[in-house]
């Protein structure tokens, strides 16, 4: 099996085991760019999640301390909404990484010039 279809994977199935280190680590040791394209991919696929957890945790914690009124229930609905939609983004992100994970793995010689 290539190193590359090995290196390609492990960037996007780290997201069970070291989501952010490992993309870093092999983009910035990687020795082809499309080894550091498919590294660039998978640390921006684990960041966005982290990026928004922070956006709705701190909105949560905004809520929790407004002090009643008009307010409130704006808030309450812009919280509950950010947090479907990171919820929504999450697992999506987490099956997209999934998946190309698999289909570096699957893909031919020939076939690894193509940058998705």
């Amino acid at each position: 099996m290539n190193d590359h279809r090995i290196l390609n994977a492990l960037s996007y199935f780290s997201i069970f085991f070291a989501p952010i280190i490992i993309p870093v680590l092999i983009w910035i040791f990687a020795k082809t760019d499309e080894v550091t394209h498919h590294a660039k991919i998978a640390l921006l696929t684990h960041i966005i999640p982290t990026i928004a957890g922070i956006v709705c945790f701190s909105s949560f914690f905004i809520t929790s301390f407004t002090q009643g009124g008009i307010l409130t229930n704006l808030t309450l609905m812009v919280t509950a909404g950010l947090f479907f939609i990171t919820i929504i983004a999450t697992a999506g992100l987490f099956i997209f990484n999934i998946v190309r994970g698999i289909q570096m793995l699957l893909t031919k010689q020939e076939e690894e010039d193509v940058w998705i």
